[in-house]
């Protein structure tokens, strides 16, 4: 097999210059690679009529990663990531820097998003005036091209499609066992697309950390003894990829609630009262109480033993109805209610 470039090359400024290259042959006379780049820009400017006659291409101005002018009239801010998110406001900076550069008053202005890897579509994109562009969008563009025969490019294509294949196995592998990291990462960003409010990120331990997806995360409060205690309860899948350990997904139901005195009595009446409705729907053998810990975070409870894809989206459904079940009164004298 032939090596790949980008297996050692996986900076952010080897993906900066692979995209400069492809933009690049714009000022090409070469009417095949003209196309390749004149097609990458129009997606970047959603105008897919515009009629490239030339690029200046800039990198690392203003610390902006790329910078493309094109024909006079249009700019083009790539931020560019390959492992990392967005911070510092960064994306923000850039922005207003270039809504109030002279030079550019009076060109259509582009702010474009483009992540290699995988991650959280609720990271504020969107928010920060950016297009998202992913990485299947250049992707179908460039395997347009790969009768060009460039050995660079056919790099990028095939080390694109090394990240895409695993990310996609969900849709067609229901055994979550056989799953690895990205293929979680595809799938919980398939979730995101379904379920209001979800998000998904890494979390670290000493045994490597997993994947989790949490969902429904909402506020309620807790009165007794003429007190308002403010808390969260969400669920959380956990993956763990490849089945390690022989440890398998779980699903879990958190509390979180920063004052110390009331989490233990907290935790034991939610507990009670989702392991009455839960048992209505999985085998109580693959339940479990967690020992207490008195932390910010706390698991009231596990769904344990999750195999297959279709259970674990059969499971979703009902967890996410059982907690819909608890905002109301809880028992007698103890009052729960959702904010």
């Amino acid at each position: 097999m032939k090596p790949n470039i980008f297996n050692y090359a996986k900076s952010e400024l080897t993906n900066d210059a692979i995209i400069c290259w492809m933009l690049d042959w714009a000022n090409s006379e070469d009417e095949r690679y003209k196309n390749l780049s004149q097609d990458i820009i129009r997606l970047f400017t959603k105008n897919e009529d515009l009629d490239v006659k030339f690029v200046k291409i800039k990198k690392q101005y203003k610390n902006i990663d790329v910078l493309v002018e094109v024909n006079n009239s249009e700019v083009i801010v790539i931020e560019d990531k390959v492992k990392t998110s967005p911070h510092s406001n960064q994306l923000e900076k850039y922005k207003d820097t270039i809504d109030n550069e002279e030079v550019y008053k009076n060109y259509n202005k582009h702010y474009i998003y483009y992540k290699v890897g995988n991650e959280s579509q609720n990271n504020g994109v969107e928010q920060a005036g950016y297009t998202r562009v992913r990485r299947d969008e250049i992707l179908n563009i460039i395997k347009k091209y790969r009768d060009l025969n460039n050995d660079l490019l056919n790099d990028y294509i095939d080390y694109l499609e090394s990240i895409e294949t695993p990310s996609n196995m969900y849709k067609t592998e229901d055994d979550i066992n056989k799953w690895c990291w990205e293929t979680w990462e595809g799938y919980y960003n398939h979730l995101e697309d379904s379920i209001k409010k979800g998000y998904w990120h890494y979390v670290s331990n000493p045994k490597g950390g997993f994947l989790a997806f949490i969902w429904n995360c909402e506020e309620y409060k807790y009165v007794k003894d003429n007190k308002e205690i403010n808390y969260y309860i969400y669920p959380q899948i956990e993956s763990n990829s490849g089945n390690s350990e022989g440890k398998k997904t779980k699903l879990t139901f958190k509390l979180e609630c920063k004052d110390t005195a009331y989490r233990k009595e907290l935790r034991e009446n939610i507990y009670e009262r989702l392991e009455k409705l839960l048992k209505g729907h999985v085998s109580v053998h693959n339940l479990k109480k967690p020992k207490f810990r008195n932390a910010l975070h706390m698991t009231i409870i596990e769904i344990n033993n999750i195999n297959t894809r279709t259970e674990l989206e059969e499971i979703i459904k009902f967890s996410t109805k059982c907690l819909e079940e608890i905002k109301c009164q809880l028992t007698e004298g103890e009052v729960y209610t959702n904010v």
